[in-house]
């Protein structure tokens, strides 16, 4: 019997089908509706086999003390989309005294996720929102093989701010690991940032929303060249979005570690709307990969 709060996910073509394996245990639950190629116009297909699984929590958020983790592989010519159904709620200490499993004094998420070769994963979650006082901590781990493409997109708000809650949680920690596989494993991304900091309500108050997406791999490569002209174009490092999106502003930069390409890209915004907006738009490429089918699921 799976340990609380784990959950595996694996994609595989054999004999020409996509075969997508799901499981969990409670508190953690993992939805994967079916997916469908598109077919173009000259009846081409897309080249990968698409898939999505919606990584979900019972009760509608994680409880203090929850412990989350989640091992995903994705193997050659699939395309997995991991999502979420609205944001990622962590509630307060002291919603309960002690977690059923013992887990301490902070909510932990974990992912240990593999691309391989001629493979695709899209993390694309909606973000995390911390309530007042909540302790937070999250880590995903990603194992790129040669050839393979990672979407990976983390990001937050400031609480729940219907509720006048802003940047009130009391630690926040979220690192994002990326190691190429081949020829020798080697650490090629580390992300890591850190809130705990008693004056961020003073010291973010203009921010209600961060943002960090890594565009690497060879089934990206229109996504990440989106980032680049338009970084080119406007030649400033921060800079605000077109004025449709004008409350974002971000940056980009190259990754090129290990035989890891492609962009890194931050971005915050007074609005989550307008964040989500201009991320969608700005990855809508990523629909010529996935198909029309598991691009409207991200929808």
């Amino acid at each position: 019997m799976p340990a609380p709060g784990t959950g595996t996910i694996d994609c595989q073509v054999l004999a020409g089908r996509l075969q997508h394996t799901a499981s969990s245990a409670y508190p953690l639950k993992i939805i994967s509706p079916q997916a469908a190629r598109t077919t173009f116009a000259d009846g081409s297909q897309t080249a990968l086999h698409p898939a999505v699984s919606y990584v979900l929590s019972y009760g509608g958020g994680l409880v203090h003390g929850d412990r989350i983790h989640v091992r995903a592989a994705v193997h050659a010519q699939c395309a997995l989309l991991l999502l979420t159904q609205g944001s990622t709620k962590v509630f307060r200490k002291g919603a309960r005294t002690a977690s059923s499993n013992g887990t301490g004094d902070q909510t932990v998420q974990t992912m240990e996720l593999s691309v391989h070769q001629d493979a695709l994963l899209c993390l694309l979650p909606d973000p995390v929102t911390c309530f007042a006082g909540s302790r937070y901590h999250q880590r995903q781990a990603v194992d790129v093989h040669p050839g393979g493409s990672l979407l990976l997109l983390d990001w937050m708000t400031s609480g729940r701010m219907s509720r006048g809650e802003r940047w009130q949680l009391d630690k926040y920690l979220s690192v994002n690991l990326v190691t190429a596989t081949a020829p020798t494993r080697r650490l090629a991304i580390r992300d890591a940032l850190l809130l705990e900091d008693p004056g961020l309500r003073t010291r973010l108050h203009a921010i209600d929303a961060f943002a960090l997406l890594f565009v690497l791999g060879p089934h990206l490569t229109a996504v990440a060249q989106r980032f680049r002209q338009d970084h080119r174009e406007h030649r400033i490092r921060p800079f605000r979005a077109t004025p449709k999106h004008a409350s974002v502003e971000w940056s980009v930069s190259e990754v090129s570690e290990h035989g890891i390409c492609g962009v890194a890209v931050r971005a915050s915004s007074r609005s989550t709307e307008d964040l989500r907006a201009w991320i969608r738009e700005q990855i809508s490429d990523l629909q010529m990969v996935v198909g029309e089918s598991a691009w409207n699921m991200y929808l």
